[in-house]
C-alpha cells in the first residue's frame, strides 16, 4: 500500500504472484478488495455484538434478520405492506421503496439514538481494565 491508502503494484516485491496478473487483473482486483474494505471494514473492527441492527426492507434482507434473530440482537425495521412485522422486534411502519422515506426515517432514527446518548452520563473508560485492549478505539457510532 502507499501512502494514501491505495494498493500499489510498484512495492510489491518481484518475486510476488500479483507481478505475473495483466494490468487489466491488477486494477479489477484491486477495485474489488477497495469494495469489500470499504463494507466491512466496520465489521473487522467489531469486538462485540451490536445492541440492535436497522434493517430497512425485511424481506430482502431476510438472512440478516435470521442471522439478528440467531444471536439474540434486537432488530429494527421499516415495514411496508408487503412484508411480515412479526419477523422484527420493532416494526417502524412505512415505505421501504422510496429513498425519500428511507432518509427520513433514517435520520430522525439517527437523531433519536445521538440524543439519547447525549443524555447518557459519560462512560468509564473502556477497557481500561482489560489486558490488551485498546482504549484509544472508539466506540462504534449509529448513523
Amino acid at each position: 500500500m502507499n501512502e494514501s491508502g491505495r494498493l500499489d503494484l510498484g512495492k510489491a516485491p518481484d518475486s510476488a504472484q500479483v507481478r505475473t496478473y495483466s494490468k487489466k487483473m491488477v486494477s479489477t482486483l484491486i477495485r474489488e478488495w477497495t469494495k469489500i474494505n470499504r463494507n466491512l471494514h466496520g465489521v473487522r473492527e467489531m469486538n462485540r455484538l451490536p445492541d440492535a441492527m436497522v434493517i430497512v426492507d425485511p424481506k430482502r434482507e431476510d438472512i440478516a434478520v435470521k442471522e439478528a434473530q440467531r444471536m439474540g440482537v434486537t432488530t429494527v425495521s421499516l415495514i411496508d405492506t408487503d412484508s411480515d412485522p412479526d419477523v422484527v422486534d420493532l416494526p417502524i411502519p412505512g415505505n421501504d421503496d422510496s429513498i425519500r422515506s428511507i432518509e427520513l426515517i433514517l435520520a430522525k432514527l439517527s437523531d433519536a439514538i445521538n440524543e439519547g446518548r447525549a443524555s447518557l452520563p459519560p462512560e468509564p473508560q473502556r477497557g481500561a481494565g482489560r489486558p490488551g485492549a485498546n482504549p484509544k478505539q472508539p466506540a462504534p457510532v449509529v448513523s
